[in-house]
């Protein structure tokens, strides 16, 4: 029997849940999205009077509430900051899967609506951000509602899952396994919008080739890859603070231009 890449071994190598502390100081909007019976927690950080939404999809070993801090970054940029989780994170309920990771965000762009209601905000444009496994998500949303996404932002992308999954450790899946199955990289073939890709140049986890592959595959005319020379994978943020909010920045402003 071949493993496929929801077989609960392949996901101990992808996903890595932790709950959110029981002393977490509230920050932000709690929210809650139901996908397939499970809820879905997260944060919404909001603009004071900007009109442009960010999703985003957070790191393997990250939780929502990990962001309390850095949401006022993310807003700086123009935005109103909506980082939520995977199922079996911070207040997640459920077990983490591959291929359920794209049903929840599907489930979480349908919620943007309640969200409005919920704020008492419009959002007349919406982007999409990821970072890691998280760039899964990102990519999937953009690909598959060009017409409410605006832009598509990633933060040290993958272009091939199973690739991944070896690096994390994982075992190899075959040609077998994965038939049918559509990737990064096939994804991101039909991004037309604006697209802004992020990486370090020392990550030894999802190596800088990875963006590039992405990048030379996006038909995007609107699209950029900007390297941040000696980071790493876990200390993009901290070698790069300024030129990664800077760039941000820079998107939505072009957004909201038109």
């Amino acid at each position: 029997m071949l493993m496929q890449i929801d077989d609960p071994i392949v996901s101990r190598f992808v996903f890595h849940p932790r709950q959110e502390p029981l002393s977490h100081r509230l920050v932000g909007i709690s929210t809650k999205t139901t996908s397939s019976g499970e809820t879905i927690g997260g944060y919404l950080h909001l603009h004071p009077e900007s009109g442009v939404l960010m999703v985003f999809f957070h790191g393997n070993g990250e939780i929502a509430a990990d962001y309390d801090d850095l949401s006022r970054l993310y807003v700086s940029c123009g935005v109103s900051f909506w980082v939520v989780d995977y199922r079996g994170y911070g207040k997640s309920s459920g077990t983490p899967s591959y291929t359920k990771m794209f049903t929840d965000a599907e489930a979480i762009f349908q919620d943007i609506e309640k969200i409005q209601r919920v704020s008492r905000r419009s959002f007349d444009q919406v982007v999409v951000m990821g970072r890691s496994l998280g760039s899964a998500s990102a990519i999937f949303l953009a690909a598959t509602h060009p017409e409410r996404l605006s832009a598509l932002l990633l933060d040290s992308p993958f272009a091939y899952a199973p690739a991944l999954i070896r690096r994390l450790n994982g075992p190899e899946l075959s040609a077998g396994a994965l038939y049918g199955f559509e990737d990064n990289i096939d994804w991101i073939k039909s991004i037309e919008q604006h697209c802004l890709i992020i990486h370090g140049t020392q990550d030894w986890i999802i190596p800088i080739s990875e963006s590039k592959t992405l990048y030379e595959a996006c038909p995007s005319q609107k699209k950029k890859l900007v390297k941040i020379d000696g980071a790493g994978h876990n200390d993009l943020l901290i070698l790069g603070t300024d030129t990664y909010f800077a760039e941000i920045k820079a998107l939505i402003e072009s957004i909201k231009r038109g």
